[in-house]
């Protein structure tokens, strides 16, 4: 059984007035629909997610009276835990309940005809997401992977915002589950283009067995 799982198309990451705006995201909206009903794919299952902010989230530059864009070493969350993790604080965006933080209007409306399913990520404000499976910690776990082993899920096809950021790290958590993972690259935008961390991100696939078709 395959699903089709949609990360993170949400207004925030659309331009042109998303707050933290994807390079040419909105172009991947009106394919990502019609591939949702593309009767030869049979997807088993579509999911869809959303980064999901508290206003304080810890990965918010202004909570730390920071620039956007700058550095930060992340503290591991768990008492006692001394790892460490580098990080980028970001432009506040994708709070709770607010306009940017909803799915791109086409895709919502989906959501109001069918059941699909949408799954939330970074709603606890003491620690980063960027897989849809789980924080950077690999501590707290989304319902993603139990949903999709409800269902029998055994494949996933990637889509969403953005390639290099949480696309790939959704697709890397996804094949070390053992799920068969593909990201279909005419259905993302990545925020760095340029070919060198291009060229980086296909060796990084390649290292993880994720197919880029």
């Amino acid at each position: 059984m395959k699903a089709l799982l949609i990360i993170d198309v949400q207004n925030d990451f659309l331009p042109p007035n998303g707050t933290l705006a994807v390079p040419h995201g909105d172009e991947i909206v009106h394919p990502i629909l019609e591939l949702i009903h593309d009767e030869k794919q049979d997807w088993h299952r579509v999911v869809m997610t959303r980064d999901w902010h508290p206003k304080n989230h810890i990965s918010f530059a202004k909570r730390h009276n920071q620039e956007p864009y700058s550095k930060i070493t992340y503290k591991s969350p768990k008492p006692g835990d001394k790892t460490t993790q580098e990080g980028v604080l970001w432009p506040v965006h994708c709070i709770q309940n607010t306009r940017g933080s909803q799915l791109a209007d086409p895709l919502l409306k989906e959501t109001y005809k069918n059941h699909y399913k949408i799954v939330d990520k970074g709603f606890l404000s003491d620690r980063e997401y960027y897989s849809a499976f789980h924080d950077i910690w690999n501590f707290h776990k989304t319902e993603l992977h139990e949903y999709l082993q409800k269902h029998h899920i055994t494949e996933v096809y990637i889509v969403g915002l953005a390639l290099d950021y949480c696309v790939k790290e959704t697709a890397i958590s996804a094949a070390k589950l053992g799920y068969k993972t593909t990201i279909l690259k005419d259905y993302t935008k990545p925020v760095n283009s340029d070919d060198e961390s291009m060229m980086k991100l296909k060796e990084e696939f390649n290292s993880y067995n994720i197919k880029l078709d």
